[in-house]
């Protein structure tokens, strides 16, 4: 008996195909910002003074995170697409919904906390009264807690999808089983999204599962 590679395009997805390559590199791409993000991702600090004189020194920063906010959207979705389509093709119907839900989830709560992080710092930029702008940046700091939250909740949810997918494809025999419990265990990882741990968790299985769905369609038997 064979069985596809491990989330390797098949002949069942092919109506789809468009995201035989589209949900790979989304992903990729989405972690390589998240990345960028972690390592150059400077606080505005914790008072109204920082948080004004971060916007002045960041504007164009501030900006380019609001673009990938958005992006952010596309990126997960295209991913979270091909990985539903690819359980489907092999029966894993149960999972394969159960992960788009949470992949879903997923990526409406990280936008929404990047929105909550920077969106407010684009309008503090656009303002030019200093009394106002010092008064959105107290604003600002009232809220900024509730990102950490969202940011929390949407790991949950890809923890949740990483490990129904898991399930999934090791059900599917897209993966062997070690692989399989691999991803269970990085996504209870990822449910502590609160930690540095829980954030690596879940990029590192966006990353593994993106590059499976990029290697070269071949046959394994079992």
């Amino acid at each position: 008996m064979t069985t596809p590679d491990a989330l390797a395009p098949s002949a069942a997805s092919r109506r789809s195909g468009w995201l035989d390559l589209t949900a790979p590199l989304s992903g990729l791409l989405f972690v390589a910002f998240v990345v960028v993000l972690i390592i150059t991702g400077d606080g505005p600090g914790d008072t109204a003074e920082e948080v004004v004189a971060y916007v002045e020194d960041n504007s164009g920063a501030i900006a380019a995170l609001g673009i990938f906010s958005l992006l952010s959207l596309i990126f997960l979705g295209a991913f979270v697409g091909g990985l539903f389509v690819r359980l489907q093709a092999v029966g894993a119907r149960v999972e394969a919904t159960f992960a788009l839900a949470a992949g879903a989830a997923f990526a409406v709560l990280f936008f929404v906390a990047m929105m909550l992080w920077y969106a407010p710092l684009i309008e503090l930029d656009a303002e030019e009264s200093s009394a106002v702008q010092t008064t959105q940046a107290e604003t600002y700091l009232g809220i900024e807690d509730i990102g950490w939250f969202m940011l929390g909740g949407g790991g949950v949810a890809a923890g949740l999808m990483i490990i129904v997918a898991s399930i999934g494809a090791r059900r599917g025999g897209l993966v062997p089983a070690w692989a399989g419990w691999l991803g269970v265990a990085l996504g209870v990882i990822g449910l502590a999204t609160v930690t540095f741990i829980g954030i690596l968790a879940w990029l590192l299985w966006i990353v593994l599962a993106s590059i499976l769905m990029l290697w070269p369609k071949r046959a394994t038997a079992t």
